[in-house]
């Protein structure tokens, strides 16, 4: 410990010699700001353009963003900035266009304070309109966007270790989100199959979704989707909440967490699973449903339309079923009558 604040002070004086020299050499403060960006070692932006007919777009990064939109010509269009650490292939093989990125890292790269813009970290593809395409979206450090492209996807796959990922406006066969750090985002999006989202460190966002069975899977981070129509939905996280707002699932709902809240609002279902280790869970809904209840809880307090039901509470006729499980927590149900 003591090494390492002495390490510390090493480089704070240092970092401190140095201000004092630039200052009385004539630096700009001004323009200070500038030295410490990159961009100028990424050179000037390349563009391919498609030549041949292209039904599927895989593209693989180590640190790049990526960013689809709509192209205004008939061919696809990729600009991107290259390294000089960096090697790219950017070809046309069977169909599909690959775009291959990787980065080779040096010990002396830790020690470079110059960052580059999101400008010149991003690789912009833009996609005709009309073009039908199945998608495979990596990148190991970096964002993916696809909010302006085009309205109809074939399969679109999404893998990621660090970013985030932003989808909307779009509708598709199925979709597959997977991530180590960094949140979903998904709106306004029809998919005709499955939507798994799966992401260890981060949050599971959606808005107005349509889609067969819904997975969604958080290890630390919440997860709250509202307006969604699904046959299935499954959602799990370890530490963090689950909240469930006008869904219509023609299936069940199971909601599980270990350590969070459970709240579902204007919901429908065949049948409700619910699960919290510690956490309150809390359903309600503003019109009429015909519940069965099997409500437990070890330590905490169950609460039915205001009236107390102590730790566990059942009954034994309603054709949809309400099961709710909690270690250490209350839970609380207001359906109107």
């Amino acid at each position: 410990m003591k090494f390492l604040i002495k390490l510390v002070l090493l480089i704070f004086i240092i970092g401190l010699i140095l201000s004092v020299v630039a200052f009385f050499g004539g630096v700009n403060l001004e323009n200070i700001g500038t030295y410490f960006v990159d961009d100028e070692a990424y050179g000037d932006p390349i563009e391919y353009v498609s030549t041949t007919e292209i039904d599927s777009l895989d593209v693989q990064l180590d640190t790049r963003n990526i960013v689809i939109s709509i192209a205004i010509g008939d061919e696809i269009i990729v600009t991107y900035h290259a390294h000089e650490k960096d090697t790219w292939s950017v070809n046309e093989v069977n169909g599909t266009l690959n775009i291959v990125q990787t980065t080779k890292p040096t010990f002396f790269s830790w020690f470079n304070f110059k960052i580059a813009s999101e400008e010149v970290l991003t690789v912009y593809i833009e996609i005709p309109a009309d073009l039908f395409l199945d998608y495979s979206l990596d990148s190991d450090v970096g964002n993916i966007s696809y909010i302006d492209g085009p309205q109809n996807i074939d399969d679109l796959s999404i893998d990621t270790d660090t970013g985030k990922v932003e989808i909307e406006n779009a509708t598709m066969n199925s979709l597959t989100v997977q991530m180590s750090t960094g949140s979903i985002i998904l709106s306004n999006l029809t998919i005709l199959g499955d939507l798994d989202a799966n992401t260890s460190t981060g949050n599971v966002v959606l808005d107005t979704i349509v889609a067969n069975q819904m997975t969604l899977n958080t290890k630390t981070g919440k997860i709250i989707a509202d307006d969604i129509i699904a046959n299935e939905l499954i959602t799990e996280t370890s530490t963090g909440r689950i909240e469930i707002r006008s869904a219509v699932i023609s299936g069940i709902v199971e909601l599980t967490t270990s350590t969070g809240s459970i709240t579902v609002t204007n919901s429908n279902a065949t049948s409700f699973d619910l699960a919290s280790s510690t956490g309150n869970i809390s359903f309600s809904s503003t019109t009429s449903m015909d519940l069965r209840y099997d409500l437990d809880t070890t330590v905490g307090n169950i609460t039915v339309n205001g009236d107390d039901q102590g730790s566990k509470h059942s009954t034994s006729t309603g054709a949809i079923l309400l099961k709710a499980r909690v270690s250490t927590g209350n839970i609380t149900i207001n359906v109107q009558d």
